[in-house]
Formats: C-alpha cells, sequence, structure tokens
C-alpha cells in the first residue's frame, strides 16, 4: 500500500517560490507522489502556462502527480444546473482529464455538488437529471484518456452516499468509473453514541433544510465494490476540518482494514490541510503554525500507508 499513497498538493496560501523547498521536505521523508489540487488544475484551465510549472517541477525533482481533483463549486459539479455555461463546465472537465493523462495521473475526483439544492432549493429529482447527463458526456473522455472519474461521497443531501451510487452504478462494468470514498466527509454523517444532531456547525443544519440532518452510517460498506481512491483526513464528527488522522474521532483501524479490502482500490491520497489558519468549517484542528512535513508522513505511515 505505500506506494499508493499520495500527498495533497495545496494550491493556495503557499507561492511558487515555496514549492521547490515544500518539495525537498517531501522528498527527504522519502514520499514523492502528490495530488493535484482543484485549485492547481482550475489555473491551468484559466491560464494553460500554469501547467508548464506542473511540468517543470517534474522534471526538476523526482516527484510524480498520481492524481487529481477536479474543479468544483456551481460552475463544475456534475449537477450544474445552468445551462448556458454547461456546455464549457463539460469541455472544461474533459480538458482536466486530459492534462491529468498528461501528467501521469491515474485517477479525477469529482464533485456531484451541492450548490443549486443549497443555495437554489432545487430539487433533487431535477438536480439528478444534470448529473446523469454529465456523467454519460464525461465518461467517453475518462475511457478516452485512461483516468478514472471517480465519484466522491460528501455531507449534504445531494452528495450522499446513497447518492454518488446513482452515478457509479450504471457503469459498475466499466473500468474507467468508480467512487473517490472521503473518509472526513463519512465521518461527519456517521452516528455514534453520545454524538448530538444539535451540535453540528450551522452550515450543515442549512444544508439539510427540508428533512433535517439525516446520519448514514454504511457510507464505506455500501461504496466498497465501486471505490477507486479514497481521501484521508480526520474531524470531529461535526464540521469539515481536514485534520490530522488521531487529532478526531475517526476510527483509524476499522476504516483503514476496510478501506485495505475494496477489490478495486488503485490509491489512497492525503487530503488533510497541513497549513495553519481557518477554512470554511472553522478553526483547523492544528497546532499554532500548521502541520509538519514530518508529522503527515510519520501519521500516514503508522496507519500502514
Amino acid at each position: 500500500m505505500a506506494q499508493q499513497l499520495s500527498y495533497y498538493f495545496p494550491g493556495y496560501g503557499i507561492t511558487d517560490e515555496m514549492i521547490p523547498r515544500l518539495l525537498r521536505e517531501f522528498l527527504d521523508w522519502g514520499e514523492n507522489r502528490f495530488v493535484v489540487s482543484c485549485y492547481l488544475i482550475e489555473e491551468c484551465l484559466k491560464n494553460e502556462r500554469r501547467l508548464d510549472d506542473l511540468q517543470r517541477w517534474q522534471r526538476e525533482f523526482p516527484i510524480t502527480f498520481a492524481n487529481m481533483h477536479a474543479p468544483c463549486g456551481p460552475g463544475y459539479d456534475l449537477n450544474t444546473m445552468d445551462e448556458t455555461s454547461r456546455p464549457a463546465m463539460i469541455a472544461d472537465h474533459i480538458r482536466a482529464m486530459e492534462i491529468a493523462s498528461e501528467l501521469g495521473c491515474k485517477t479525477y475526483t469529482i464533485h456531484i455538488g451541492a450548490y443549486h439544492y443549497v443555495h437554489q432549493h432545487a430539487k433533487l429529482p431535477e438536480l439528478r437529471k444534470y448529473a446523469h447527463d454529465t456523467m454519460e458526456k464525461l465518461v467517453p473522455a475518462a475511457q478516452k484518456y485512461k483516468v478514472i472519474l471517480a465519484v466522491e461521497n460528501n455531507f449534504e443531501p445531494p452528495n450522499s452516499a446513497r447518492e454518488v451510487l446513482r452515478y457509479v452504478a450504471p457503469y459498475a462494468k466499466a473500468p474507467y468509473v468508480g467512487v473517490c470514498f472521503d473518509v472526513g466527509h463519512a465521518n461527519i454523517m456517521r452516528m455514534y453514541p453520545g454524538k448530538r444532531l444539535d451540535r453540528y456547525r450551522s452550515y450543515l443544519h442549512n444544508e439539510w433544510y427540508e428533512t433535517g440532518i439525516i446520519p448514514e452510517n454504511d457510507a464505506l460498506d455500501i461504496l466498497m465494490p465501486h471505490i477507486v481512491t479514497a481521501h484521508l483526513h480526520d474531524n470531529d464528527g461535526y464540521g469539515d476540518l481536514h485534520a490530522m488522522p488521531g487529532d478526531g474521532d475517526v476510527d483509524w483501524q476499522e476504516t483503514v482494514a476496510k478501506l485495505k479490502k475494496c477489490p478495486r482500490l488503485e490509491e489512497i491520497q492525503t487530503e488533510v490541510n497541513y497549513l495553519s489558519g481557518v477554512n470554511w468549517a472553522g478553526e483547523l484542528c492544528a497546532p499554532h503554525g500548521g502541520y509538519s512535513i514530518r508529522r503527515l508522513v510519520e501519521t500516514f505511515r503508522n496507519l500502514g500507508f
């Protein structure tokens, strides 16, 4: 499993001048596989010269970009409803998969999306039509570029594990469609003794405005046959903190054991936010100054990756 682990490569908060120093830290710890973040690929789509930077880093350092996270948000999600922007959105994803292939990435993780549901109160049946249409247009490109299109579970109604299953199950026999299982997101939706719905962060209550928060304890089990990659990070069960494993309440022993049994698992990705500061979910669990590369590497090695 060790060779399948890739480290999240941030596209914000670090200047280009700092990138060589960051890469050297990872290389000196024996790690050279990285994830192209949604921020970096969006920059590449807006300015093709940005791709030159990624390729230059690959030439100057013995690193591999092993996987890519698709750009996300209302203009990029699978269920984007704006008819005028959908052709450009689909074209951008196809170009991003082409870049992923050029860089040597194996998987392309994509979000179903929650913007139109949460902010415009669009109904799920309508959103599903758009998401299915997007999948139909992206799957041939995934096959062409030999990059696995991996749909990610999240913590809003349109992104539940069962919703993810809607979009990957029709392609169960297609080698270039699968699931990116996000451990932190699943932990938010998991209930356990003593967990209280009223302690969820306010944005989660806002996102579940129709039914109230509906827990989901079996996300890993129901998605297991389709999981090709996974995002590993931790939280307190009440918000999306992207913390270091062990700083939250994910049951890592059980989770890692199950992930290793996934029949299609190709790789594992860290998605720890190791910069200090505040993200949209609230104050990070990281200590003052952020997580160190040393702790990041040692933590994932101790998990067995």
